[in-house]
């Protein structure tokens, strides 16, 4: 807090029909919602109109995959902290559009970036820790990939 930089946080919708499971267990549908997250985002806000801290809270649809893509190679970073990072820069105002590199392989260029980032996700689906392998230049092996998974990747390489 020494620096006075805002603080920006995920919105989250934390009602009952997003957090419940209506055909789950009562006691598992108990502990979604014993989870303090208003509780959480209060003391937040609190804590720093007391210090005079501005908060923001932004939409965090698609900031995991966006930062998957776009900050876990580039920066070296985890695809927890990408995600952070891209909470960031959404609280700053900038949109996460899909990297040039990337383009070629979402068919509605003219859609919105939210929607091309949701196409991307569907077409590169292989799990992360083999993106986070495969971006960080760590070898990987025949063996670690399901046949998807190789021939997904052939198709970036």
């Amino acid at each position: 807090m020494q620096y006075n930089k805002p603080i920006v946080m995920e919105q989250l919708d934390t009602t009952q029909s997003k957090t419940g499971d209506r055909y789950g267990s009562k006691k598992a549908n108990r502990m979604k919602s014993m989870f303090a997250y208003q509780k959480m985002t209060s003391s937040i806000m609190n804590r720093a109109d007391k210090m005079g801290v501005a908060v923001f809270q932004v939409n965090p649809a698609y900031t995991s995959i966006s930062g998957k893509m776009k900050y876990m190679r580039k920066l070296g970073i985890s695809i927890h902290q990408s995600a952070a990072f891209t909470i960031g820069r959404r609280g700053l105002g900038y949109k996460e559009k899909v990297p040039t590199a990337l383009q070629t392989y979402i068919k509605n260029k003219k859609a919105h970036h939210w929607s091309q980032w949701h196409a991307l996700h569907k077409l590169l689906d292989i799990r992360t820790h083999l993106f986070y392998k495969l971006f960080t230049g760590k070898q990987i092996h025949n063996h670690e990939m399901t046949d998807s998974e190789t021939k997904i990747i052939a198709k970036l390489f």
